[in-house]
C-alpha cells in the first residue's frame, strides 16, 4: 500500500502509529500496535493539534480507515467542488 494518498486535494499519510510527522491539515491513517490492534484514522488542525476522527473504533485493514478517511473529506466538500472543504455545521 502506498504512503501518500490524495483525496479531493486533502492528503492522507499512512504511518506506522505517530501523528508526530503529519503536517497541519493532513489526515493520517495510523497502525495500532503495528497494525495487529487496528487502524487510527486521525486530523491534524493547524495548531498541531490532533483529533482522532474514528472514536473507539479502530479499523482491521489499513483500506478500511483509508476509505474512511475519503469518505470524511468527501463530506467535508461543497458539491461540485474538490478543492475546498466544507465547513462543519455545528449541532
Amino acid at each position: 500500500m502506498k504512503r501518500y494518498h490524495s483525496h479531493l486535494g486533502r492528503d492522507i499519510v499512512i504511518t506506522g502509529g505517530s501523528a508526530r510527522d503529519l503536517l497541519p491539515g493532513q489526515f493520517g491513517v495510523l497502525a495500532i500496535d503495528g497494525g495487529a490492534g487496528g487502524w487510527s484514522v486521525v486530523h491534524k488542525g493547524p495548531d498541531g493539534d490532533v483529533v482522532e476522527l474514528n472514536n473507539e473504533m479502530h479499523f482491521e485493514l489499513p483500506e478500511e480507515a483509508l476509505a474512511f478517511a475519503k469518505e470524511l473529506i468527501g463530506l467535508m466538500t461543497p458539491e461540485g467542488d474538490e478543492t475546498a472543504p466544507r465547513p462543519i455545521s455545528p449541532r
